[in-house]
């Protein structure tokens, strides 16, 4: 990895600096204003990835160092030592008078004994041992208690154990899953209950009354990196110059992180004929949106970011503007396995996301990790994109079409497969149109 630092009269300067030296995938690590000018260092050839592995390995390092230094610290004060010191002291062969030895084991035993003792209990090997075995067979115990209540559920309702199976291999997380098959009852058919879940499912998933291509509004999609955030925007932005014409909208982007990142926007805004603006700090932000108050619908690109990443608070504190008022949505990928999407509505929460965007539909056939993100978290879904095509692959979702996912043809006959599908899409076929 290269990194270089650079300085210019202003950021549009220093940024053409970079991409001239650096290229386009250079990345922004930090921009200060010093002088008369900017500051911006940018690295070539940086793997996030790496980084990271890199830092992790750093804190595992001095988190090992640190238990060895205070396993030292807790041998130099430790309480045991004050008996263990007066045994030897006292019954050392060195020839002493009882008084002396009396006067020097004193003042040690007098330390506060009773605390040396609960040490020793606690510390000693034997009941160590002891505790350590009861909770083993604490473990166990709850083990097979676990193990007999599954069996007595299976014989009482194996369908709904096997609807449960299926609910998790598909990404349901396992609440959700156990929640859904509550309902099926004992004698119904695997089919049936598979479909009457999926059918809850469907009216659970919470679909937003979108107005975003009729009214329009300060809107910003954030998300994790590589979700198609950009694209998205691109796609929307497309529809909405379709119905309202070029004047009444406009485009900003706060990714400052990656030089080629705003490239792809700025083709985008270039090709519809609408304004583009690169908010670099805070008061480039604001000043593009009083700019664009005249506009109907202002979209807002943010830069892409692990969700571990710690400039993610800047990009949340960037979109609290308290003059106006912005509306996040939240990207999130229907590729996307179920311990990520778990992290990344944890960490996206506080972004506050009025709704969200599932993207990449056409790049899986089980989307269960994200419908069952959306619906446990109750985050309006507003647009499904299923390509690469701007803007043909913008939809509004349609909940039982995305549930109709999960029917599997291989699962049962041909009528049934009629049946189902009627069940569940009541007649529609396609997505909705935008």
């Amino acid at each position: 990895m290269k990194i270089k630092r650079f300085f210019a009269p202003d950021m549009r300067e220093a940024l053409r600096l970079v991409k001239e030296e650096l290229g386009a995938d250079a990345v922004i690590l930090s921009n200060n204003r010093v002088g008369d000018g900017v500051e911006v260092v940018a690295a070539k050839d940086y793997d996030e990835q790496a980084i990271q592995v890199a830092a992790d390995k750093k804190e595992a390092l001095f988190d090992a160092r640190l238990d060895e230094e205070l396993k030292k610290d807790r041998v130099s004060i430790d309480w045991n030592e004050a008996p263990k010191q007066a045994y030897r002291e006292d019954y050392t062969p060195v020839k002493r008078k009882p008084a002396q030895r009396r006067e020097q084991v004193k003042p040690q035993l007098d330390k506060k004994a009773p605390a040396t003792k609960k040490a020793e209990w606690f510390e000693d090997p034997a009941i160590k041992a002891v505790k350590h075995e009861i909770d083993m067979m604490r473990h166990e115990f709850r083990t097979t208690l676990n193990e007999l209540s599954w069996a007595d559920r299976t014989q009482q309702n194996p369908v709904r154990i096997d609807v449960i199976r299926r609910l998790l291999d598909t990404g349901f997380s396992k609440r959700l899953s156990v929640k859904l098959a509550e309902t099926v009852v004992a004698e119904t058919e695997l089919e049936t209950a598979w479909v009457n879940c999926l059918k809850l499912a469907s009216d659970s998933l919470p679909i937003m009354d979108n107005k975003i291509l009729d009214e329009g509004g300060l809107i910003a999609l954030v998300g994790p990196t590589g979700v198609g955030k950009t694209t998205t925007i691109a796609k929307i932005a497309a529809r909405f110059r379709m119905r309202h014409g070029p004047e009444s909208l406009a485009l900003i982007t706060t990714d400052n992180f990656r030089i080629g990142a705003h490239e792809q926007l700025s083709n985008f805004a270039r090709i519809l004929g609408v304004p583009m603006r690169v908010a670099s700090t805070q008061d480039d932000f604001q000043d593009a949106l009083s700019d664009f108050v005249d506009k109907r619908l202002v979209l807002i690109d943010t830069a892409g970011m692990s969700q571990r990443d710690i400039r993610m608070t800047e990009q949340f504190k960037l979109l609290r503007d308290e003059k106006f008022e912005i509306d996040n949505y939240l990207v999130i990928s229907a590729t996307t396995e179920p311990r990520a999407m778990r992290e990344v509505m944890n960490t996206f929460a506080d972004a506050q996301p009025k709704g969200c965007i599932l993207s990449k539909l056409d790049e899986t056939d089980c989307p269960g990790s994200a419908l069952s993100a959306i619906i446990e978290q109750q985050i309006p879904m507003s647009f499904v994109t299923d390509g690469q095509r701007v803007p043909e692959d913008l939809h509004y979702p349609s909940a039982d079409e995305l549930m109709a996912k999960f029917i599997d043809p291989a699962s049962s006959t041909s009528d049934e497969d009629d049946v189902a599908l009627s069940v569940l899409l009541g007649g529609t076929s396609r997505h909705a149109n935008v």
